[in-house]
């Protein structure tokens, strides 16, 4: 009962239920679009998971009101290159009280323990490093 067998019912219907048009162009153009997003997020993370300097604060002391004695351990996966660390100190506020950059030269061991005084303006109660990156 599917099949009409009367021409004008037949046009009718056609004219009243038009074919869906065929717009199948943007197919091959997302599959494209989505091997070249895969594509960059290989390179992307590729390219910023190796050879990235990071440190950690192991310790710090708080020697007065406006100094602060930070322990920095820096890993850096290329000894041949140095490396240079931001380490800043917060007030109980959580207000950034002092900065210091930590650099470490080129050769020694991977994994460097550098101890790096932060001079502060209010006493400081925590130290944290962050934004490392390698130099020449």
């Amino acid at each position: 009962m599917d099949t009409v067998t009367d021409p004008d019912a037949a046009a009718r219907l056609a004219r009243r239920y038009p074919a869906p048009p065929r717009r199948r162009w943007w197919i091959p153009l997302a599959l494209a679009l989505a091997a070249a997003a895969v594509a960059w997020l290989v390179w992307a993370g590729g390219h910023g998971a190796f050879g990235v300097v990071t440190a950690r604060v192991d310790a710090f002391t708080v020697r007065s009101d406006t100094l602060i004695d930070v322990t920095v351990t820096i890993d850096r996966p290329d000894v041949a290159q140095g490396a240079q660390c931001q380490v800043f100190a917060q007030a109980v506020s959580h207000e950034r009280v002092g900065e210091v950059t930590a650099t470490v030269a080129p050769g020694g061991e991977r994994l460097t323990q550098v101890v790096v005084p932060v001079r502060t303006y209010l006493r400081a109660t925590s130290a944290s490093v962050e934004a490392c990156r390698t130099t020449g």
